[in-house]
């Protein structure tokens, strides 16, 4: 949520968030655009505290909850991370429909300055 709060700050925009069902963020999306203390990764701010209060203030309204096979964008987005992790983990058994280079096509789109320690320098942050 930080990340998403900051980009779009640097932007000069807002966010709106649509995500698949299933967990539900709404009450942790409320609580950050009040109180979100952020550390210092510095080991403390100007003026002497270890954290600072940056609540959320570029995410318009609460989460849009959709069902994936009703939304074409969330079925692009969860086509965009099988893609990744086809990518990074190929499916022997598949290799004949070539799903290990469908990410290749989206390499275009990839903002790098997004998460400038990935490896890849495409920008992406992985989960362990």
């Amino acid at each position: 949520m930080n990340r998403i709060n900051k980009n779009m700050q640097a932007a000069g925009s807002n966010a709106l968030i649509i995500h698949d069902e299933g967990k539900d963020y709404t009450h942790l999306v409320r609580r950050l655009c009040v109180y979100n203390p952020i550390q210092s990764m510095y080991g403390q701010w100007g003026d002497g505290s270890i954290y600072k209060n940056i609540p959320l203030d570029h995410v318009l309204e609460d989460i849009f909850f959709r069902r994936s096979e009703s939304s074409y964008f969330v079925q692009l987005a969860d086509f965009c991370a099988f893609a990744l992790f086809r990518n990074e983990h190929p499916w022997p058994a598949k290799q004949k429909y070539k799903l290990e280079s469908a990410f290749d096509e989206l390499h275009a789109i990839c903002i790098p300055q997004c998460f400038a320690r990935d490896p890849k320098k495409l920008g992406i942050i992985r989960g362990t």
